[in-house]
């Protein structure tokens, strides 16, 4: 006769052999469960309208177990009642079903708002299939994000491979490398993936910073404490971040590739303005340029550019107003002056700006300068030996 293990404690009581016992029986359940479904998975009947369908009706535990599965994967009521009723069992034995998908490791749980059995977090029997522009959308975020560096680029792995667990991506769409994004690394740009998780989470938690930033145009560097308020990326590729600078007491816009070395410091600071505002400050300015006072401007374009410049929305308040010669006149509020005149010259000699009358001046002004250039010519300089003769 087979000797049953068993272990006796000081109160002689016999138990570890039912905790064995118990054990198994669960992976035994749970092995039958999913061996069951993968051969029912392959059976060319019994998924009809969403029913599990035999002959004589639902038979077996482990058919009423699938089912079960199946209503809860299709978002269906599943109350016990219910349930007892379509099974044809008692709701006690509903609750013994429940448990046993429980014990194999489905995530079921009871919505007591509801009454009703349901999956829990979303969970889903098969992949989410994405739809042709979700695929599209992650293939672009791919092409875009890996122009940031080589950390956005491990990050975005990471996050493509998650959202692939669960969901397969579109059949029949093109492979990224039909998608094709102009990639034009800024010289002697650092790593910014450190310095922009620094930021974010200092605008986050309205920490100060303490940074030496080096002036593009005068090349001095300054010792500043600043408060981040957010991180934009602008038109002409740099990421910015948008602060108030204590040292020069005003808003400034400090451009990340500039900031040579940066303390996220243990104090904080109490915001100036909130988020419903800063994208009131950001629409008004005109690209990476917000500073200055709010300026109307009117520009008239010919008919020959007229296709290029009215194919899109330059500005939040812009507001167009065609021509009787076909042309198109332009009109927004901006705040950006310095951006507004390198985005006019562009268009030369096809624009012309009707007003601020201080705008139609600098213009001018810059134009002549140019032409004084121009009539000069090449400068004359010092031919150095041995250099070659420009083909």
């Amino acid at each position: 006769m087979p000797v049953t293990p068993q272990c006796h404690s000081s109160l002689g009581c016999v138990f570890p052999w039912r905790r064995w016992r118990e054990r198994a029986k669960k992976q035994i359940v749970t092995a039958r469960l999913l061996s069951h479904w993968l051969w029912r998975m392959t059976q060319p009947v019994g998924w009809v309208s969403g029913s599990l369908c035999m002959e004589g009706g639902v038979k077996g535990k482990f058919d009423r177990l699938l089912r079960i599965l199946n209503l809860l994967d299709r978002e269906r009521a599943c109350k016990p009642s219910m349930l007892a009723g379509e099974l044809r069992v008692t709701e006690r034995s509903v609750f013994r079903y429940v448990s046993s998908l429980r014990e194999a490791g489905f995530p079921v749980v009871f919505d007591r708002e509801k009454g009703t059995y349901a999956f829990e977090n979303a969970f889903k029997l098969k992949k989410a299939r994405l739809n042709v522009d979700e695929t599209l959308a992650l293939a672009m975020a791919r092409k875009m994000l890996g122009t940031f560096g080589e950390s956005f680029a491990r990050a975005f792995d990471s996050l493509e491979r998650k959202v692939l667990e669960v969901c397969s991506p579109c059949d029949g769409l093109l492979p990224s490398s039909a998608l094709v994004l102009p990639t034009f690394p800024a010289g002697e740009t650092p790593d910014l993936s450190k310095l922009l998780k620094a930021m974010t989470k200092a605008s986050m938690d309205r920490s100060l910073v303490w940074m030496t930033y080096r002036s593009l145009y005068s090349g001095e560097e300054t010792k500043r404490e600043v408060e981040p308020y957010y991180l934009f990326f602008s038109p002409d590729g740099f990421w910015n971040l948008r602060a108030y600078c204590r040292m020069r007491d005003g808003w400034r816009t400090f451009s990340l590739d500039r900031v040579r070395s940066w303390q996220v410091l243990d104090r904080y600071f109490v915001p100036r303005i909130f988020a419903d505002e800063v994208g009131q400050e950001f629409s008004r300015g005109f690209g990476s340029y917000l500073d200055g006072d709010s300026v109307r401007v009117v520009v008239q374009f010919t008919p020959q550019i007229r296709p290029y410049v009215a194919r899109r929305i330059w500005h939040a308040s812009q507001e167009n107003r065609e021509l009787p010669d076909g042309g198109i006149e332009m009109t927004f509020t901006t705040t950006g002056m310095e951006a507004l005149k390198h985005w006019l010259f562009r268009w030369i000699p096809h624009v012309r700006v009707i007003e601020p009358e201080e705008l139609r001046q600098e213009m001018k002004g810059a134009l002549e300068a140019q032409l004084v250039r121009l009539r000069e010519g090449k400068p004359k300089g010092k031919r150095v030996k041995g250099s070659a003769s420009p083909p």
